[in-house]
């Protein structure tokens, strides 16, 4: 899991987006469309929905980072985000939304994988893992 930083009024979030907040998201907004469709807009719903984004994203953050052992800080809500959020800070905000989405959905296929070498000489000798003759 990968949190993503978002740094406002000198403190920063760490934003996460996993399970929960997929299923959170399908609660708030449905399932229709693009998990990012509410938050595209310039009026004050879609701001709201920036910073509902943001407390459930940070949220899932804070939880994961406890998960991890740090120690416990704060967790902000989305009236916080209203009376912070600057409207120079909402792209910034929604970029950070928009990347910590990206992160969550990454598979991280950039890992080495284990590789089991006894798997391996057993399907060299038996031929197991290749395809078969075609009819």
């Amino acid at each position: 899991m990968k949190l993503i930083p978002f740094e406002l009024d000198g403190r920063e979030y760490h934003l996460l987006f996993n399970g929960a907040a997929l299923f959170d998201v399908y609660d708030q907004f449905g399932a229709e469309g693009s998990i990012l469709d509410p938050i595209k807009g310039n009026g004050r719903e879609d701001f709201e929905a920036v910073c509902w984004y943001l407390e459930e994203l940070a949220t899932q953050g804070e939880l994961y980072r406890r998960h991890q052992g740090y120690d416990p800080l704060p967790v902000p809500t989305a009236e916080l985000f209203e009376t912070v959020l600057s409207p120079l800070d909402v792209p910034l905000a929604r970029a950070a939304i928009h990347a910590a989405i990206a992160a969550g959905f990454d598979r991280e296929e950039g890992k080495p994988r284990e590789i089991d070498k006894g798997l391996l000489e057993l399907e060299k000798k038996t031929g197991a893992g290749s395809p078969g003759p075609s009819i």
